[in-house]
């Protein structure tokens, strides 16, 4: 297990608990699965959160698709097998999520960022096992850490 932590910063133009964020997930990491058989050595998690316009434009050109999306996630490995990686969280989807769900934004982008971190240590949900499998990884971690289970809510399988 990776016992140095990883530097963890929240950038955000809207005002949000960024210490609440982080501590949340500082407290996934040695809970996530194992990436290719070895335990993740995150070096640096950066988070911006965005708005629908932004995270629009950033889907677009990354993805290729049209239109907002929850999270994305970006990852680069640095030569000593350190992982880096930049999460996108989108707030307006967060609001709406939350409000229908009946949770906290606080929760919504937690699980966001969850459902980014499981993308960088090499989990799918392109098709229905795998959004499953992803799915049931979300709920676990969330239960550990005391924080709302992903399943009681909006995620659908592809």
């Amino acid at each position: 297990m990776n016992t140095n932590q990883p530097s963890i910063d929240v950038v955000s133009a809207i005002a949000l608990d960024a210490q609440w964020l982080i501590d949340r997930i500082t407290q996934m990491i040695p809970l996530l699965p194992p990436a290719g058989g070895a335990t993740a050595a995150f070096k640096r998690i950066s988070i911006r959160i965005v708005r629908d316009d932004e995270m629009s434009r950033l889907h677009e050109t990354h993805s290729k698709v049209v239109g907002t999306t929850d999270v994305l996630t970006f990852v680069s490995n640095d030569e000593e097998g350190g992982i880096a990686v930049d999460l996108a969280l989108c707030i307006d989807e967060a609001r709406r999520c939350s409000g229908e769900f009946g949770h906290g934004i606080d929760q919504e982008l937690a699980l966001y960022a969850l459902h980014g971190l499981l993308h960088a240590v090499g989990l799918r949900d392109h098709d229905a096992p795998s959004a499953k499998a992803m799915h049931d990884q979300e709920d676990r971690i969330l239960a550990a850490i005391g924080v709302v289970a992903a399943s009681a809510h909006h995620r659908e399988n592809p």
